[in-house]
């Protein structure tokens, strides 16, 4: 081998020795930066962006296997984890889309013991509401714990759902200094998260130096003993078990009320504006379904949210189906009529009702004293749990099952306010056509109503609605009479597709609304208007008689520029109280 050789093997050697220093170098460095920076630092050295976090439920301190998410601030999981994990005894209604059960008695506690000791009177199910996504029908747990005999916690920085058994305890302590989270107890086992000072976390374990943790962030892993403090033994607050009393904010008076009718399908108002005019919805969520007093529950924990975000008050209406013999077997039962009340109690805690409207309509007339003795009894419970109590009644007058079976003058101790109904004068099935609610006839109804009930306490009914009727001529004389509710966009659309203009309505002096009329096949439509101009006038009657407001049949009949004309009627009403 020559000297030059020799060299170049020597140069070869050298340059393997420093490429093997560099690759341990290397190895060295990015272990260290691993073990005392972790994960985070590592990614962005590297520039590897950590995805975020899917939905994550963490139920006793575990990671559960399933999907949550939120709507409108209402957490949900699948009604078969709730079945399976929570609640054995659900009945799962696919074809309605709800869920039945009979809570425990444990499961009922309200904010005071004796409405708790009234829930424990009687046994009666709940009826919820289910949401299909994907084909998945979801349980809205968020606001139906306390009956489940769980807490619930969404984290929504973390996109976590935490949810603990009744009484659970667990030991809790605080990050004393950054350290990182890691899947083993040794130096070397990869970090998978990086844990802040100050950050609480759940002790799972105690091993020789370590302990096993649940990050609030829902993640699980080993941290060294030396950098958790403050350890204490944490439990699940008994007072988040319980159903909340109703505490309502005050209402302005004179107050707007609209009904929100609800069927099959509920309006998803969580686009919408808050109204000046409007400063309580009634959604139309309770239904008597038999004479035991088991009541049918459309409500809907999403709508309730987004009302009482947008600042209105709750009063959930509960109807009795206008069946007059269920009305009376139901009302002779006592058990029936508790199990009724009961019901209605849970229901409002669940929902944040601030108030409940009575809806009970076509009542055979031999049960005036009853149904009078039974709003009593539903409304002193009602009032103790904080709430408001109306109820809706006819103008005086009229037939015996729809109108004087209401005694008004014996409602009215029981009732903070009755919403007048003074609207179907002339009724969907009238043998003739003619207004809803003329000027007049309003203001005849009223003025007898006040003869019983304290003005304050009247809300002055205003339809948001019209009939267009159809007199179709007889082969003997006369017409036959039949018609449509329509609301008021509708109304219009259908005349003008008539070549019926706003120009050709005629005004009618003598019962403020307007009036239009054509002919087709053979047969005469006829329609009594209602816009903003006829319900200013009737609206005038609130500050005329120093009403407590208006109540108007229903929500999206009407034309957006009645809530400006209403608004400006409430204002007028109160300037001229407090001049």
């Amino acid at each position: 081998m020559t000297r030059m050789d020799r060299r170049k093997e020597i140069q070869a050697n050298q340059k393997k020795i420093r490429i093997k220093l560099i690759l341990v170098l290397a190895f060295v460095t990015s272990t260290l930066l691993f073990y005392f920076f972790g994960p985070e630092m590592m990614s962005r050295l590297f520039h590897r962006e950590t995805p975020p976090p899917a939905h994550t439920l963490i139920y006793n301190g575990e990671p559960g296997q399933t999907t949550t998410f939120t709507r409108q601030g209402v957490a949900f999981l699948p009604v078969d984890w709730v079945k399976s994990h929570l609640l054995p005894e659900l009945e799962i209604l696919e074809q309605s889309a709800k869920a039945r059960w009979i809570p425990h008695k444990n499961h009922l506690q309200l904010d005071r013991r004796d409405l708790t000791d009234l829930l424990h009177q009687v046994t009666f199910p709940i009826e919820i509401n289910l949401m299909e996504e994907g084909g998945v029908l979801y349980f809205p747990i968020s606001g139906v714990a306390p009956l489940l005999g769980v807490t619930v916690e969404w984290r929504p920085e973390y996109r976590l759902l935490v949810v603990n058994d009744a009484h659970r305890s667990w030991q809790q302590g605080e990050i004393l200094k950054k350290t990182t989270l890691r899947t083993g107890t040794r130096r070397l086992d990869p970090g998978t998260a990086t844990l802040e000072a100050g950050e609480t976390l759940q002790v799972l374990a105690i091993y020789e130096n370590h302990y096993q943790v649940l990050s609030e962030s829902g993640q699980t892993g080993f941290v060294p003993q030396a950098a958790v403090g403050g350890l204490k033994r944490r439990e699940t607050d008994s007072r988040e078990l319980q159903l909340k009393s109703a505490d309502p904010h005050p209402l302005p008076h004179p107050f707007g009320l609209v009904w929100d009718y609800v069927s099959a399908n509920h309006p998803d108002r969580s686009e919408e504006f808050p109204i000046d005019a409007l400063h309580v919805f009634s959604p139309t969520w309770f239904e008597l379904k038999n004479e035991a007093g088991d009541l049918e529950n459309r409500g809907q924990f999403r709508y309730a949210q987004t009302m009482k975000n947008q600042g209105y008050q709750l009063w959930g209406l509960v109807t009795n189906a206008f069946d007059p013999d269920l009305t009376e077997n139901f009302m002779l039962n006592p058990e029936g009529r508790r199990r009724f009340i009961n019901q209605l109690m849970v229901y409002a805690a669940l929902y944040e009702l601030d108030g409940i409207n009575i809806d009970f309509e076509n009542i055979h007339y031999r049960n005036q004293d009853l149904f009078t003795d039974f709003v009593g009894e539903l409304s002193e419970t009602m009032r103790e749990q904080g709430l408001i109590v109306s109820i809706d009644v006819t103008i005086p007058g009229g037939s015996l099952n729809w109108s004087q079976v209401y005694d008004r003058s014996a409602l009215e101790p029981h009732v903070d306010y009755f919403a007048v109904m003074t609207y179907d004068e002339h009724w969907g099935s009238s043998p003739v056509a003619g207004s809803v609610a003329s000027l007049d006839w309003v203001e005849r109804g009223i003025a007898a109503t006040l003869e019983e009930v304290p003005a304050s306490k009247v809300l002055l009914g205003l339809p948001l609605y019209t009939r267009l009727w159809e007199e179709t001529p007889r082969a003997g004389g006369g017409v036959s009479v039949s018609s449509r509710a329509m609301g008021m966009q509708f109304i219009r659309r259908t005349l003008e597709e008539n070549g019926v203009t706003e120009e050709d309505w005629e005004w009618l002096e003598d019962i403020g609304q307007y009036y239009a009329e054509y002919e087709a096949e053979g047969k005469r439509y006829r329609v009594w208007l209602e816009d903003e101009r006829s319900l200013g006038l009737k609206a005038g009657l609130i500050q005329q008689y120093e009403l407590g407001g208006f109540a108007g049949w229903r929500k999206d009949f009407e034309l957006p520029a009645v809530w400006d004309m209403l608004e400006e009627s409430l204002e007028e009403a109160r300037r001229s109280e407090n001049p």
